[in-house]
């Protein structure tokens, strides 16, 4: 097992570390969409679509990245297809490019996807291509500065890329391409604030190696007070609860008071949040179910938020469990079992969950 520490910075970087230090973009918004000389065009829609090349005027395109061994690229092709089946009459095509062998793309669709569907039956509805030469990926990818897949690009009516992001993001802003509200001056603006903030995050990560969290927290909150785009807003203050969790759990990696009160700290900025105090409480039963060390004074610390986070919202069904849980950590199974009971009594989408762990409980106490 990495050390926590790691694990904490491993984490950070699932949020901020795909986006950081690209390379300056060739092609952006507002760019002349290139041409697309794709190898295999391996599904056309069951015909209804023919192999592009250089892009009609008034019409609408979605170039997406792929590959068979992204899992996220595998998720997205039943949202995809449905845009497809959306837009059908309405002069929109998706072109989805993977830059595989056709043989590997071949074999991907024959597998089962574990609905009684192949991949071949989910993504019939659009264009499914692969080009081994990795040429597209160049022209847009690489141009472009991305670095992940999937990525999907919009390409407007006058040929020119409109959006670039993940595809299970696209909807709205397709909608507006389509129907002509679309601003893309707006969205360029916001883009390039984005990627000023995507190469700030590399200070961030240094920040936190030198155990400076205080000033790494600063940054963020200074550039969530300058941010002027909303996606960007949202996407910062995504970082900061990130970064809070990972200054606790590298505060739990050090042990001793410093781990209960930085627990405390976060949890007073909280103060009137069920959610937000259930959460952190929550990461705590998970630390200690992966084998954090958590001591006596942080357990008690969290058991003080979960308890507020039942207070604040009595009805709540996960809150209490997250209580009973914390009062088992402590020893107290009878308080554990009564709030778990409750918990169940309330219902909800985690009823089979808390019913399967009120039957441990009750076995550790010989019920």
């Amino acid at each position: 097992m990495l050390p926590l520490s790691r694990r904490c910075l491993a984490a950070l970087a699932l949020l901020i570390g795909g986006a950081a230090a690209l390379p300056a973009a060739e092609l952006t918004i507002g760019s002349t969409a290139p041409a697309i000389d794709v190898e295999h065009w391996v599904q056309d829609g069951e015909g209804k679509y023919k192999p592009v090349t250089e892009f009609e005027k008034e019409k609408v395109y979605v170039v997406e990245f792929w590959a068979t061994w992204c899992g996220p690229c595998i998720m997205s092709m039943p949202h995809i297809a449905q845009i497809q089946a959306d837009y059908a009459d309405k002069d929109v095509q998706v072109i989805s490019v993977s830059d595989e062998d056709l043989d590997t793309v071949k074999e991907f669709l024959e597998r089962d996807n574990g609905e009684g569907e192949t991949f071949a039956d989910v993504t019939k509805g659009y264009c499914l291509t692969t080009d081994p030469d990795k040429s597209v990926y160049g022209d847009y990818m690489e141009a472009a500065g991305q670095n992940g897949i999937p990525t999907a690009f919009i390409v407007g009516k006058t040929g020119e890329i409109e959006w670039i992001g993940h595809p299970m993001e696209m909807e709205g802003p397709l909608a507006e391409v389509v129907d002509g509200s679309w601003d893309r001056a707006v969205y360029a603006e916001e883009m390039a604030e984005m990627q000023q903030v995507n190469e700030a995050f590399a200070e961030i990560r240094t920040l936190l190696q030198a155990d400076k969290g205080d000033e790494a927290a600063e940054l963020v909150d200074g550039m969530i007070a300058g941010a002027k785009g909303p996606r960007v807003k949202q996407r910062l203050e995504q970082v900061r609860g990130q970064l809070d969790q990972v200054r606790l759990q590298m505060a739990i990696q050090g042990g001793g008071e410093k781990a209960a009160a930085a627990f405390s700290k976060l949890a007073a900025a909280q103060a009137d949040s069920a959610e937000g105090l259930n959460a952190l409480a929550w990461m705590i039963v998970t630390l200690a179910e992966q084998g954090a060390p958590i001591d006596d004074a942080l357990t008690a610390a969290a058991t003080e938020a979960a308890e507020k986070a039942a207070k604040l919202d009595a009805e709540n069904g996960p809150v209490l469990d997250t209580l009973a849980h914390l009062y088992a950590m402590q020893g107290d199974v009878k308080k554990a079992i009564a709030a778990q009971r409750k918990a169940v009594a309330l219902g909800g989408s985690m009823q089979e969950p808390m019913k399967a762990y009120l039957e441990e409980l009750e076995a550790k106490a010989g019920k």
